[in-house]
């Protein structure tokens, strides 16, 4: 599909496309010198945009498309491989516990808003019922 669909399928600008090809968060393919997007693109831009959602940067949205990209689960790492995955694991669990916090916050908020509609209704009926 063309950069005018995928747009409107993913619901980002064609900036914002272009942008996350210059990235390299996106990487669609080229026939006659005109961009080709599949369902997987359609996919890592839905990824992308749940990750920005919940706190993560674009740069580390790169470092975990490169990582998972990269995976080979069959080789052995080198020291430097495994010091990087040991910082990316620290990343995630940073943002895992931002994450906890951000619901904790969620569930408060909605008890705040439960308590308000639960007293609207109160007051609403009351003052029906005082007709």
């Amino acid at each position: 599909m063309r950069i005018s669909e995928f747009a409107q399928l993913t619901g980002i600008s064609k900036d914002t496309i272009r942008y996350y090809e210059k990235i390299g968060l996106l990487h669609p393919a080229l026939h006659n010198n005109q961009r080709d997007y599949t369902n997987q693109d359609i996919s890592n831009v839905d990824t992308i945009i749940k990750l920005k959602g919940t706190g993560f940067s674009l740069k580390e949205i790169k470092i975990l498309f490169d990582w998972s990209k990269d995976a080979d689960h069959e080789r052995e790492l080198t020291v430097e491989e495994i010091q990087n995955l040991l910082k990316i694991k620290d990343l995630f669990q940073v943002k895992y516990e931002q994450i906890l916090q951000q619901e904790e916050k969620i569930k408060e908020v909605k008890q705040v808003l439960k308590s308000a509609d639960h007293k609207i209704e109160f007051l609403l009926q009351k003052n029906n019922g005082g007709d």
